[in-house]
């Protein structure tokens, strides 16, 4: 009887250490504030629509179309921002994850292939187009 209860016990331990590892892990990003007003205003929008379909759109889709042909190789693959409830659309993770691409952790280690925008948008381009997939609707 010793002998079952020990191998259960280690194929418990063992399960949740995979379960562990599979989970997804809790990123640390700097907090940031949006500029006041920047999602009632018209003309920053505007910017940032022009600027995610000049920049962003190839990997990860216009409007309602969801993720590019161009993305289906990528692993981990490109958000489509469908899902604008989605937790990942915090103001802050959204301008830390624009400004530092796959330079930082989790996305170096995994792969990934965002490019870092923060040496060649500045800061209120960044904003625009925080403020611009926060408007976008499903």
């Amino acid at each position: 009887m010793k002998r079952s209860y020990g191998n259960l016990l280690r194929r418990a331990i063992v399960l949740s250490l995979v379960l562990f590892g599979c989970g997804e892990s809790r990123v640390d990003y700097p907090q940031r504030q949006m500029p006041e007003g920047l999602l009632r205003e018209a003309a920053q929008l505007s910017a940032g629509y022009t600027l995610f379909h000049d920049k962003c759109a190839s990997c990860h889709g216009k409007l309602s179309e969801g993720r590019s042909d161009r993305a289906v190789f990528f692993d981990p693959p490109a958000p489509d921002f469908t899902n604008i409830n989605d937790p990942k659309t915090d103001p802050a993770y959204l301008y830390w994850r624009i400004e530092s691409g796959k330079n930082v952790e989790p996305y170096r280690s995994q792969g990934s292939v965002m490019p870092a925008w923060g040496g060649y948008l500045t800061e209120q381009q960044i904003w625009q187009l925080v403020a611009y997939l926060q408007s976008r609707g499903p």
